[in-house]
């Protein structure tokens, strides 16, 4: 049986860092046996800038083609008006202490597991929005994210190989 079936990702907007985590951990899922499928990924923003359909920055949209990862399709999504995606997550991840902070104030938060995605896998600090940062920013918060994710696997499907 695996620890966490749904993995919620959060940051601000959900244009950003969490639906590069969620596009990344989906293709890195696809690599392992038959389990992996059964783990359901999904992004959402808890920010006053987070709306509904809003298109994944360009930038993460071509840094994630570039990777063999296509997130045309991907909208956002406010995590406000979209508490079933809070009621359905087994495992909560957030890319700042902020957000944690901001996703526990809701009421669909008692009782779940939210940590910021550097804290579960065991690393400090926040992962910073590169929004308006420039190419050098929106790389440096893939390959924070990627390494973190890299970490987070073991935990999501024990016993498991690819």
């Amino acid at each position: 049986m695996l620890p966490y079936r749904s993995i919620l990702f959060v940051c601000d907007a959900n244009t950003c860092r969490s639906p590069m985590a969620e596009a990344m951990l989906k293709k890195m899922l696809a690599g392992f046996e038959e389990k992996a499928k059964e783990v359901k990924v999904c992004s959402a923003g808890i920010g006053s800038q987070a709306r509904d359909n809003s298109a994944i920055t360009f930038d993460v949209r071509f840094l994630l083609k570039a990777d063999g990862i296509d997130v045309e399709d991907l909208r956002s999504k406010d995590l406000k008006r979209h508490k079933e995606l809070l009621e359905e997550a087994d495992l909560v991840l957030t890319m700042s202490q902020e957000q944690k902070r901001r996703v526990h104030l809701l009421p669909e938060a008692d009782g779940k597991g939210i940590f910021t995605l550097k804290e579960f896998v065991g690393e400090a600090g926040d992962i910073a929005d590169p929004f308006g940062r420039g190419d050098a920013a929106y790389i440096q918060c893939r390959d924070e994210i990627k390494m973190c994710l890299e970490k987070l696997i073991p935990r999501l499907l024990p016993n498991t190989s690819q």
